[in-house]
């Protein structure tokens, strides 16, 4: 377990500002035009200097490892960077910026002997409105008359624990954790009577006896903050890890304190997917900021690398990545399995919290997984009492999602026959052979649909459930848009970055020893990223992929965020324009109209750059996870959605699905008059765990009861968009009864006035506030600065301040 501290970029922003200094020239080090690049400059030479001087070694116990010793250790280091070549070719230093490295060393805990109980002490001076930092023992280090002081125990130097806000608190930190779940789905290693042979999961684990039942969750806190008064449980969406919300959690925190004195914590959750990602070679490249060893761990085979020495040292091998059947467990980890896996990290949090003071959340496709968490009942027997979901909640947090709805045609008996088929062993079957269309429910029957009656006769139900990949990848043709090697091909790219992010050639594409010989070129799953143009820096490449004006964005929605704009050519390479970089080119900047009035509505309003790059980069990467789900369980999930079937696109009725419904039409297509067929399970599976008895594949009856109360977010410019969004959803639950609502108010007051998509909601009385981002992407209401455009932040905390009891 690896504890992860917030981003050295604003520490070192707080350092430089703070410092004494001389009347210097316009360059000195961290400002004018050198600014960004200084910043990069002392991480990079921070990491050398931890690995030639690693602050554990300097204990105190001797003069050869006391603070002096330590300050000369650092010293050799700068005056390595410094001299004209870099170190390992990657570290340099300008002359002007050895000083604040040798004050950086000078300002920390390295030297001291444990039983010293020196740390990081921040203190906000009031009268002075000032912000210092010292290395102070943590007794010493306590609030007073006129003097706010933190000691942050989790960190070395003063630079990275103290945040220089209103009352200079302690940064944030992060560790990553894994709960057992209560979950064991069929097949799964380390369910009973599972035994696991594929070799390639016994190379990633080391041998046979491995769970993967377990909940994993990255807890961010405030550093030394002591007992949270409120958890917000927060889950990913599409393709997404915890790290989503690393840059949420750094604003989040320190300003529900400053501004309404409430500890909080933030605990991101990752699915059980994420336990897959063989990240092994990736923390070592991390640890090291060595992005070679993060390329050499994901590709070099491809490119014909010979395995770095740290590598050969331990683990001695390259990543193992999985084909769809070397994991057809994957269709087994249904919704309920991942309810029942929030349900461990909720547990878990209600027992590390003031008065059970947790809250939900999720953004984007993490929305629905929350709501349904809500919406369940955890009495899978049928006998009992429900045990609600909801019930163990203080709230709900909604952002850029809908969450779910209760609405809908109801379950046609095919539709339910279908989803037994599925979770009874039929997905299964056809995710681990998929050499025939389908398999029957026992999963090795071959089928198809339209001989079904007959290939699964004497099965029941006698129905085919249709070949599937056990993952999500987006591919066009045979071009590759997002897949396991393409999402994590950023790590490495992002690890360049944290030391080089707009000046060399992104890792990704650079040639390995021989022209053409780079891992765009050689490793057919990347081949996609070919089309984002030439040779780029990490920013200029990673920016054309998420950026939200850019192509990807526009085929994929979930990753586009308001990251700046393309910067010019620079010898041979697309450079990038940070938000930090302005003016910005008002094109990146279109004023997409007035607030619709009108569901579907499209993006409007002023369009905003409000993500700033250096805190993304890091996201990708820093700590025991990343910012994306390499192996998101598209087939499992899919157990309670039915792909329908339309007997003729200009006009028939329904085969498969809704069946005997009209569908089809003039100027249908097959494909949107099959989807007319398609049914799923939202919010109420009372159908399936009621009508058939099957608790054990959903249990979702618990909705109409749901009373607690619920905040949402929306980009303009992204998914949801308008309040109106968020009605199916407010329409679906109960009236609020929590204390901060009135319980007379609806969730949903009047649908249509003003318009629909602008309706009158019942807000904090009756427990359904919305709150717009003009400009914002679907990313950006996670990712976003804490600026005046930013209407998630101030509201967020005050929501969980209000609502913690």
């Amino acid at each position: 377990m690896k504890t992860a501290r917030s981003s050295f970029l604003p520490a070192l922003a707080f350092v430089l500002a703070v410092a004494p200094v001389a009347v210097r020239a316009a360059n000195r080090c961290g400002h004018g035009t050198s600014a960004a690049q200084d910043t990069a400059d002392i991480r990079g030479v921070r990491a050398a200097i931890e690995l030639a001087c690693p602050c554990a070694a300097f204990d105190g116990s001797s003069g050869s490892k006391n603070k002096a010793a330590f300050v000369r250790c650092v010293r050799a280091v700068a005056r390595d960077a410094g001299d004209g070549t870099p170190i390992d070719g990657r570290f340099q230093l300008r002359p002007q910026c050895k000083g604040t490295v040798l004050r950086i060393a000078r300002q920390s805990d390295c030297g001291f002997a444990p039983a010293a109980d020196r740390h990081p002490c921040c203190q906000h001076v009031a009268h002075a409105g000032r912000n210092v930092g010292t290395v102070t023992p943590s007794a010493r280090c306590r609030s007073a008359a006129g003097a706010v002081r933190s000691s942050c125990p989790s960190f070395h130097f003063v630079t990275d624990a103290c945040s220089g806000n209103a009352v200079n608190t302690c940064n944030t930190v992060a560790t990553t954790t894994s709960v057992p779940s209560a979950a064991q789905p069929a097949n799964t290693p380390g369910t009973p009577g599972v035994s696991v042979t594929n070799p390639n999961l016994l190379m990633q684990f080391g041998d046979a006896s491995f769970s993967l039942n377990h909940a994993t969750y990255t807890r961010f806190r405030r550093d030394g903050a002591g007992l949270p008064d409120a958890i917000l449980v927060l889950v990913p969406g599409f393709e997404g890890g915890a790290n989503d919300f690393k840059i949420l959690a750094e604003s989040v925190i320190p300003r529900a304190f400053v501004e309404q004195g409430l500890v909080l914590e933030i605990w991101a959750y990752d699915r059980r997917t994420n336990q897959l990602e063989d990240r092994v070679g990736l923390d070592i490249s991390e640890a090291r900021l060595d992005p070679y060893v993060g390329l050499d761990w994901l590709f070099g085979t491809e490119l014909g690398l010979t395995l770095d020495p740290v590598l050969a040292a331990g683990p001695n091998r390259r990543a193992v990545f999985y084909d769809s059947t070397d994991v057809p467990f994957i269709a087994s980890w249904t919704p309920l399995v991942f309810a029942r896996d929030i349900d461990a990290v909720v547990d878990a949090a209600d027992a590390a919290v003031r008065n059970h003071n947790v809250f939900l959340g999720g953004h984007s496709m993490g929305t629905t997984f929350t709501a349904r968490y809500a919406c369940t009942d955890f009495d899978l027997s049928g006998a009992g009492p429900a045990r609600p979901g909801y019930a163990k909640l203080r709230g709900l947090v909604l952002l850029e999602g809908g969450g779910g709805t209760t609405a809908g045609a109801p379950l046609t008996d095919d539709t339910l026959d279908r989803m037994i088929a599925k979770f009874d062993g039929g997905l299964y079957g056809a995710v681990k052979d998929p050499s025939s269309p389908g398999r029957c429910v026992d999963g090795t029957t071959a089928c198809a649909i339209d001989t079904e009656a007959t290939d699964c006769a004497g099965q029941v139900p006698p129905k085919c459930t249709l070949t599937a990949a056990a993952y999500s990848v987006t591919k066009i043709g045979s071009i590759n848009i997002l897949n396991p090697r393409i999402v994590a091909a950023s790590e490495p790219s992002a690890i360049q970055g944290a030391y080089d992010p707009d000046g060399g050639e992104n890792i990704i594409q650079a040639d390995q020893g021989a022209p053409g010989n780079n891992a765009i070129a050689r490793v057919s799953d990347l081949n996609g990223l070919a089309l984002l143009g030439g040779p780029s820096t990490v920013e200029g490449g990673i920016g054309s992929f998420v950026d939200d004006d850019g192509a990807v964005s526009s085929l994929a929605f979930f990753v586009a965020t308001s990251v700046g704009a393309p910067g010019p050519m620079v010898n041979g390479l697309l450079t990038w324009q940070d938000i930090t970089e302005g003016p910005l080119p008002a094109s990146v900047l279109p004023n997409n109209g007035p607030p619709p009035t009108a569901l579907p509505a499209p993006v409007w309003g002023q369009e905003k750059e409000v993500t700033k790059f250096t805190r993304l980069l890091d996201a990708f990467f820093a700590g025991d996870t990343n910012f994306t789900d390499w192996y998101y369980p598209s087939s499992g999930l899919s157990v309670t959605s039915i792909a329908g079937q339309c007997s003729n696109a200009s006009g028939g009725t329904c085969t498969v699905g809704n069946v005997g419904a009209p569908c089809g039409g003039s100027g249908q297509t097959q494909a949107t008059a099959d989807a007319q067929c398609s049914q799923a399970i939202s919010l109420d599976s009372t159908a399936l765990s009621v009508g058939r008895g099957r608790r054990d594949i959903e249990n979702l009856t618990q909705a109409a009861n749901v009373d607690i109360p619920v905040i949402s977010f929306v980009g303009s410019n992204g998914l949801a968009r308008v309040p109106g969004a968020m009605v199916p959803f407010g329409t679906s639950i109960h009236r609020c009864t929590a204390p901060s609502c009135d319980g007379v108010t609806d969730r949903v007051v009047d649908a249509s006035t003003p318009n629909p998509a602008f309706p009158t909601l019942g807000g904090v009385a009756g427990g359904f506030e919305v709150y717009v981002s003009e400009g914002f992407a679907h990313v950006d209401v996670v990712t976003a600065e804490d600026g005046p455009d930013n209407n998630v932040i101030g509201p967020l905390a005050a929501f969980l301040e209000r609502n913690a009891q």
